[in-house]
This record gives structure tokens, sequence and C-alpha cells, in this order.
């Protein structure tokens, strides 16, 4: 195990207190109340057989599968939670993929032109823009969600940048850097490069803690992950995560980290965020990668790769050979008795998910 002493800074500056209460508030508010009004939706995306699932999260039904750009990769919903955004990543991976969550079709298809791979994707807090990683070309693509347009790009000056993450108020962007093992943060307003943290090799999801005080990245290469405190945007801590960490979720009281392992037989590790302890690892499918919970934290959902081999190659891009008959499915795992308990079936290579709640049609 690899560990450094972590020091604890019982003083927090104003802006980031309000980044920890902007976080609380976008992230576990918001979804209560629209849970009270709306009936929640998991928004899955089916990479492999390019389709957008929508599925009741209460009973594991699939409600309606819709087509959607090629190998549609991750999501963002803006905050009235009408519309979607998938990133399209197989090459030349330059689209975006636009869709009406209320009428479940796809409404626009945005050409990013030389601007390839589009990878991670993001939105900001006020729902005005949302944000991509133009993975092998080093750029973040900003759309403009009123008119779906690019508005700039932006250079993250790392190699590989594969996912990003706007920080709860909206002044941060971070992007999770493969190839060269850091995380860029970058001024939203300017465009400018903050500075560069340096993590572990394959270095790729980011999850912030639901205090707002830190930000962990799963070093997936390496099997290890990275603890950033966001006072200093210095990383205090790198612990052993065995079996490729790719995604790591959060529990929304902050006690629990879910993390995907990106392996041949697929896990799901659950671990003690005080102290770092593995509380268990559950078999799901192969090549888990996308992790998503319920509102009141019952269910966790593990989407997998659906492969039969992947390899991370050099230049940070994936060489995956793809299963074409039936899928591992969306493993459920109850959260009390950590036991998968349902598996889901909404198409080839379910990996990114979100919780969403659409108004009626």
């Amino acid at each position: 195990m690899i560990r450094k002493k972590i020091y604890i800074t019982t003083r927090y500056p104003a802006f980031l207190l309000a980044f920890a209460a902007q976080w609380l508030l976008f992230g576990i508010v918001f979804p209560q109340a629209y849970a009270q009004k709306r009936k929640p939706v998991l928004l899955v995306a089916n990479k492999h057989s390019n389709t957008l699932s929508f599925i009741n999260p209460k009973t594991f039904q699939v409600i309606e599968t819709i087509p959607t750009g090629p190998n549609p990769h991750e999501i963002a919903v803006t905050p009235d939670q009408r519309t979607a955004y998938l990133s399209s990543y197989k090459a030349p991976g330059n689209t975006i993929s636009v869709i009406d969550l209320v009428s479940r079709k796809q409404m626009k298809e945005i050409n990013t032109g030389a601007y390839t791979r589009i990878h991670g994707v993001a939105m900001a807090p006020d729902g005005r823009n949302a944000y991509f990683t133009a993975g092998q070309t080093g750029f973040i693509v900003e759309i403009d969600t009123k008119t779906n347009e690019i508005t700039r790009t932006i250079p993250t000056e790392g190699k590989i940048s594969h996912m990003v993450y706007v920080s709860a108020d909206g002044k941060r962007l971070f992007t999770a850097n493969i190839t060269s093992e850091n995380i860029s943060v970058i001024d939203r307003e300017s465009g400018r490069l903050i500075t560069q943290i340096p993590c572990g090799p394959g270095c790729e999801g980011l999850a912030f803690t639901p205090d707002g005080k830190y930000l962990w990245a799963g070093n997936q290469t390496a099997g290890t992950i990275t603890i950033v405190d966001l006072l200093t945007y210095k990383p205090i801590e790198t612990f052993e995560c065995k079996g490729m960490p790719v995604r790591i979720r959060f529990t929304a009281d902050g006690k629990r980290a879910l993390v995907a392992g990106w392996v041949k037989e697929g896990t799901l590790t659950v671990l003690d965020v005080a102290t770092r302890k593995e509380i268990k690892r559950i078999r799901v499918g192969d090549f888990a990668i996308g992790v998503e919970l319920t509102v009141d934290g019952r269910y966790a959902f593990v989407g997998c790769e659906d492969s039969e081999e992947v390899q991370l190659m050099p230049d940070g891009s994936e060489r995956v050979k793809i299963k074409t008959s039936d899928s591992d499915g969306i493993h459920v795992v109850d959260m009390k008795t950590l036991e998968v308990v349902s598996i889901i079936k909404s198409g080839l290579g379910p990996d990114p998910m979100i919780m969403s709640f659409p108004p009626e049609k």
C-alpha cells in the first residue's frame, strides 16, 4: 500500500464552504425535491448497441430504448431534467447526441469537427453549458445548451484527457489525464490552466466527496486511488485499490465509496471512506464500469463493458473485442446486504448511467 500522511484542515474559506453547499444542493436536495414530484428514471447508454435505455429504478424494468449516435460513452443532464447530452467516442468520435428526455428522441447531433474522440461530459451547475473532452486532441469542448452549438474549445495541457468535471460552484473544470497521469485544474471563465495535480498511471475516473473537501481519482493501471485536497490542489494520500478502479461513486452521506473494477471478472468494491478499508468486493458483470445509486441509496446499479477482451493502448485508446450475443447486463446491488439482487438487460455495453427526473410527456 502506498500511503502519505494526511493533514486535516479544519478551517476552510468561504468559497470552499459554498462549494460544498452547492454540491449538496445539486447532488442531494434537487433530486430529492424532484423525487417528490416526478418519477425517477435511470438513463443507461448501451455503448455497443448505440442506444439509450430508460429504466424504472424501482421495478428494474426497461421502459423504452431509443437509438443514439455511435458508441455513447458518457451522459450529462440539464438541471431542468429535460435534455441529456451523450458523447460519441468511437473513431473518429466527433459527434455529440442531444436527447429530448420528454419525447425520448434524439433532437440533434452536434458535429465537433477536428475535435475527435469525444468522451467525458459534465454539466455546469446553471445548465447553460455542457463540457466534453476531445480525448486524443487534448481539448475541452464547450456547448451552449440553448443553441446546442460549440462556443469555445479549451486546451487541457494534459495527454489523453478522458473525463471532465465541473466544480459545484461552477468556477473550475477538472480533467483526468490518462497518459500524463495527472488532473488539469482550469479556470472556467478564462479557460486558463491553474495547475496540474500528479496522480498515478491510468488516472481516469474522478469523484468529489459530498462535503466538497476532497477529490478522489482512480488510477486504473496502477490499481490505486489518489485523494486530492480541494483547498490546496495537492495530493495528500494514495492507497491501494486492486482491480483497475475505473469509476468512483460516493453514497450521499459520504461514508462509503463504490468503485467499479474494469477487469475480466468485474467487481464493485465497497470502501469505508474514513479508513480506506475494503468492506466487500462484489462480483458483477465482466469489465464493470458505470455506477449509479437510487436517490434513497438502497440500490446501486453497475454497468459492464460486455467484452470478451479489453486492452488499454499506450495512446489511451481502448481496444475492445465486443461480445455479439448476450449482455452481462446491469447488476443491481442491494446496499443493505451487499448482494446482487437483479440483472437488467438493456443492450450491449451498458456503461454510463445517471438518475434523471424528466417531466411527464
